[in-house]
């Protein structure tokens, strides 16, 4: 009888600026109630933080049984992080993985709830989880998943034995619903590493869209799938190169809608139906826009381009590259026409 201990690897990417974030995070995967046998390993990536890592866990205490380690690496984005951890890992010491970000916090259950999962024979678990600013939960929000509860959205998920809130889906029909959405935030999903040793996050998205490139490979490569609607995870407010370019204005739109540009050119190659590639072609074509649009705003307020994101659309698709001064010249040409019209009623 096998009676080594089980590890579950915790990847926690770090680069915040407010103190506290950090330890909140970890003391949440410490206080993960975990049946005999099971231990965490926790890694923390300091990703070039303003904040040093190192000093933001100096005063936490980590029970023997779990293990906690910090490396460090040059800023290179969450997946880039990511990435870092997992290349220090080996199949034949770590089964399985959870992801962790710095500004999260896990309920007491998630690991448990995760093992019980994957230990029924999927590869892939992730679950319901709340954000600081939504009063609804993103399953709860999601088109998809109540597509799956109406009845209105087939296959529908299995409910696992004995499990009410846990489902699981084929990997055909998982990556049909990732390529329709975005179902779990990166601090939800654990997956079984032993399985899937090489996968990777693309750095080629460092600001939007590599742990759903992520999701949707793993869903393919993925025996089956499972999710759970126990809202397991809170999502907090720290630095997040996503949400925070929201904003238009945002020095940091152009990367974000660039990335997402990127991200849907490269799932536009991953063998998808008529259907789905119908659908991913038409917001290919409102990509583009956006992404023209917000460089010539920005090149109105007589901002630099952010020529890497530029040049990684010049990569991926050489059409879509070419296209974007294209689109651009005619919205700069109207702003010049608008300036030169507002001057002559002034005068």
């Amino acid at each position: 009888m096998n009676t080594d201990p089980i590890k579950v690897t915790v990847i926690v990417p770090f680069y915040q600026r407010e103190t506290g974030i950090l330890q909140r995070a970890i003391k949440s995967a410490l206080a993960q109630s975990l049946r005999p046998g099971v231990e965490l390993n926790i890694l923390v990536v300091d990703d070039g933080s303003p904040l040093s890592a190192k000093d933001e866990l100096a005063t936490l205490t980590v029970p023997s049984r779990h293990e906690l380690r910090i490396v460090s690496q040059p800023n290179g984005g969450p997946g880039a992080a990511r990435n870092k951890a997992l290349g220090l890992l080996s199949p034949e010491t770590t089964k399985y993985v959870a992801f962790l970000d710095s500004d999260d916090e896990w309920q007491p259950y998630h690991i448990s709830t995760a093992l019980s999962a994957l230990d029924g024979g999927h590869d892939f678990y992730f679950c319901d989880h709340f954000r600081y600013d939504s009063e609804q939960s993103w399953l709860e929000r999601s088109v998809v998943a109540r597509g799956w509860k109406s009845g209105t959205r087939e296959p529908a998920p299995v409910p696992l034995d004995r499990w009410e809130d846990i489902f699981s889906l084929a990997s055909q029909p998982a990556f049909d619903a990732f390529v329709e959405e975005y179902l779990s935030q990166t601090s939800t999903v654990v997956y079984r590493f032993d399985r899937h040793p090489t996968l990777r996050f693309d750095t080629d998205l460092r600001s939007a869209g590599e742990d759903h490139m992520f999701w949707l490979s793993l869903a393919r490569k993925s025996s089956s799938v499972a999710f759970s609607t126990r809202k397991n995870v809170l999502c907090g407010r720290g630095v997040n190169i996503y949400f925070s370019a929201l904003d238009w204005d945002s020095p940091d739109a152009v990367a974000r809608n660039g990335y997402l540009l990127i991200f849907r050119l490269k799932l536009r190659q991953m063998g998808l139906t008529s259907s789905q590639a119908a659908k991913i072609d038409v917001q290919i074509a409102e990509d583009g826009k956006t992404l023209a649009y917000l460089l010539a705003r920005n090149v109105a307020k007589g901002r630099t381009p952010d020529w890497h994101v530029l040049s990684q659309v010049f990569k991926v698709s050489l059409p879509q590259a070419v296209g974007l001064p294209l689109r651009l010249l005619p919205m700069l040409s109207k702003r010049e026409r608008n300036r030169i019209a507002a001057k002559r009623q002034s005068a």
